[in-house]
């Protein structure tokens, strides 16, 4: 019998042991409320979006933003809203809880970007910055709705629920 290219893949990546370790640490994770750490972050990241757009645009900002942004994929992994992925243990509760802060975020990054874009076209009315200008600043918006979209559910859902004690 042949196998397949991609059964064969599969074996090599069963050998080195990692699927193993990803489905244990899957089985043991905890999660927990970060309401400080979301909170620190998201100052963090208002803060390097500022420095991005005070002149003379200094790079500080982007490298405070690309920090912030490993600090958010951790939030995301560890904090109160479960992937969308997982269904071993969700129950309707997280499936409510999930919704509600994924609502939220998509909420508060529109109005970020609209007031963002707003505020880029009356720079270019009333000011007519170069060009290089404009596009520093408008990658420094999208990485700060990015940093929404990554911040804010977790920020949402633990403040929005109470921890449940250990059993």
């Amino acid at each position: 019998m042949t196998r397949s290219l991609f059964e064969r893949l599969d074996d090599a990546a069963k050998l080195t042991g990692i699927p193993q370790l990803s489905e244990k640490f899957a089985k043991q994770q905890h999660r927990r409320h970060l309401r400080w750490w979301s909170v620190i972050s998201l100052m963090l990241a208002t803060l390097g979006f500022v420095i991005c757009w005070m002149p003379p645009h200094s790079p500080l900002g982007f490298a405070l933003l690309a920090v912030i942004q490993g600090i958010a994929g951790c939030l995301s992994l560890f904090g109160p809203v479960k992937p969308w992925g997982q269904m071993e243990g969700v129950d309707e509760r997280d499936v409510a809880v999930r919704r509600s802060a994924y609502l939220f975020a998509f909420a508060v990054v529109a109005a970020i970007l609209l007031l963002g874009i707003l505020a880029v076209l009356g720079l270019i009315v009333f000011d007519a910055p170069p060009r290089l200008t404009l596009v520093s600043d408008l990658a420094g918006l999208w990485l700060y709705a990015l940093l929404g979209i990554f911040i804010l559910p977790t920020l949402y859902a633990s403040w929005a629920t109470r921890p449940i004690e250990d059993e």
